[in-house]
């Protein structure tokens, strides 16, 4: 089983904030960024899902795919730090995060262990031979970890532009 990734189109929020389950729209330049990523795509899937965070569910349906929404794919959590500029976040606590990438919870949010547990669970019900999923880059890290043979630790630590895609097989 193949398993394609689309990260969705650049969203629409200042640079510098940290955000992860906030429904943000998508930028200016979605148009642009979607025919790019339309230029990317295979013919066929056998199933089609996607976030239900608005600029997942934009992208797909500018794409014009018949598709399910899976809320284990959604952005990991950041809580607390939600829409809060990274300069403002106390770096102690972001240490802790960087030293302990599977394990710290953020305040408020989500270890990056929940997001491995709840896409795992995810992965293992996938029907089909060609899967594609329009999601985050931290659904993506999970995905390079449980399906493509990185560590959790270097998947981590992988970054994916906005609108990139990519086949795990």
């Amino acid at each position: 089983m193949t398993l394609h990734l689309i990260r969705h189109t650049s969203p629409h929020i200042p640079e510098g904030t940290c955000y992860g389950r906030l429904d943000l729209d998508v930028s200016d330049t979605f148009a642009v960024e979607a025919r790019q990523v339309q230029s990317k795509l295979e013919n066929t899937y056998s199933n089609v899902f996607v976030s239900p965070l608005r600029r997942c569910l934009k992208l797909a349906e500018y794409l014009n795919l018949s598709f399910e929404v899976d809320c284990r794919i959604q952005e990991m959590n950041f809580g607390d730090w939600e829409g809060v500029s990274w300069s403002d976040i106390d770096p102690a606590q972001i240490n802790s995060w960087v030293d302990d990438i599977v394990g710290y919870r953020v305040p408020g949010g989500e270890r990056f262990q929940d997001v491995l547990d709840r896409v795992g669970e995810f992965l293992s019900e996938l029907p089909g031979e060609d899967n594609l999923l329009i999601t985050h880059s931290g659904v993506i890290k999970a995905c390079w970890a449980l399906r493509g043979g990185l560590s959790v630790e270097v998947a981590a630590k992988r970054s994916m532009g906005f609108g990139d895609y990519l086949s795990i097989p």
